[in-house]
């Protein structure tokens, strides 16, 4: 009988071993960056999020006079 694991793949498997691993020494990670890069969500850059804001603001701009 195969054993069960709610893993997708090897890769995410060894992802999350490395990271109980991780907590259980208390290393933190390497940087902000390499956080958000274990993130469900992925990294946004700052510059791509400011680009965001910034049509954001001037799509709302004109509502608001």
């Amino acid at each position: 009988m195969p054993l069960r694991t709610h893993y997708l793949s090897p890769a995410a498997q060894a992802r999350h071993v490395l990271d109980l691993t991780a907590r259980a020494w208390r290393i933190p990670p390497s940087s902000a960056h390499a956080l958000a890069r274990r993130a469900p969500h992925g990294h946004v850059p700052l510059r791509a999020m400011r680009r965001l804001h910034a049509a954001a603001v001037l799509a709302l701009l004109p509502h608001s006079w």
